[in-house]
C-alpha cells in the first residue's frame, strides 16, 4: 500500500515535470481557482476532492480514521477512499481507473467519476488543455418571461362622447375646455375644428349644444 502511494506521487511529479500547460477545471463556465492543480495520473484527471464537490453543491464529511470522503448532494450519496480503487455512489460499489490520492496535502480524486457521480457532464478539451464540467443546473438556460404591454383604455371624453359627434362639424376656441355643434354658443368666437383635434386636446363636449 506505501509502495503505490509512493509510486503514484512519483507518477505525478514526473507528469507535472513533463506538461507545458497547465490543465485548466472549468465549471458552467467558472475556471476554478485550485490551491493544487488538476494532475494526470496514468492518463486520468485528478483534482482537489473538497473543491469539486463543493462546486459541484454537495456537502463533504472527511473521516481521518478511514481515510473516507464522503459528499452528499439531495439523494445522492458518494464514497471515496484514499488509495482505493473502489468508490460507492448510494450503496452501490464501483471501480476506478485510479485511486484518490493525498497530494501536497489535499485529497486528490478521478474529475470524471465524481462529476458523473452526481449527474454532470464532463468534456475533455486537447487544445486547451481544459476539463469543462457542465451541471444540470448550469447547462439550461431559462428564457426570460416577457411581460405583454397592456393596450392604454380611452379616456371617457373618448369613450363616452366620439360617436355622439359624428356627423356634426365641431366649433371650437384656443383656450376653451370645451367643444360645441353651435358656432354661437354662449356667445363665444370659435373657429371650426375636427373631432380628433378636440379630442387630442381633451377637450369635452358642450352640455348646451352637444347632444346625443
Amino acid at each position: 500500500m506505501k509502495l503505490r502511494r509512493i509510486i503514484a506521487s512519483l507518477a505525478c511529479l514526473l507528469v507535472l515535470a513533463g506538461n507545458c500547460l497547465a490543465i485548466d477545471l472549468v465549471i458552467d463556465g467558472e475556471k476554478l481557482e485550485l490551491d493544487v492543480p488538476p494532475q494526470l495520473v496514468e492518463q486520468r484527471t485528478l483534482v482537489p476532492l473538497r473543491a469539486i464537490f463543493e462546486k459541484l453543491g454537495a456537502t463533504v464529511e472527511w473521516d481521518q480514521a478511514t481515510q473516507t470522503a464522503t459528499a452528499t448532494k439531495g439523494t445522492d450519496v458518494v464514497q471515496i477512499t484514499i488509495d482505493s480503487t473502489t468508490a460507492y455512489v448510494n450503496g452501490q460499489a464501483q471501480t476506478l481507473d485510479v485511486p484518490a490520492m493525498a497530494i501536497d496535502g489535499r485529497t486528490l480524486v478521478p474529475v470524471r467519476f465524481v462529476s458523473e457521480s452526481l449527474q454532470a457532464d464532463v468534456q475533455w478539451i486537447q487544445e486547451t488543455q481544459t476539463v469543462q464540467i457542465t451541471t444540470q443546473d448550469g447547462g439550461s438556460t431559462t428564457a426570460p418571461t416577457v411581460t405583454p404591454t397592456p393596450t392604454p383604455s380611452p379616456t371617457p371624453s373618448q369613450a363616452q362622447y366620439e360617436a355622439p359627434s359624428t356627423g356634426h362639424t365641431i366649433y371650437v376656441t384656443k383656450t376653451g375646455k370645451r367643444y360645441h355643434y353651435d358656432p354661437n354658443c354662449n356667445g363665444g368666437t370659435y373657429y371650426e375644428s375636427t373631432l380628433e383635434e378636440a379630442l387630442a386636446r381633451g377637450l369635452t363636449p358642450c352640455e348646451k349644444c352637444v347632444h346625443d
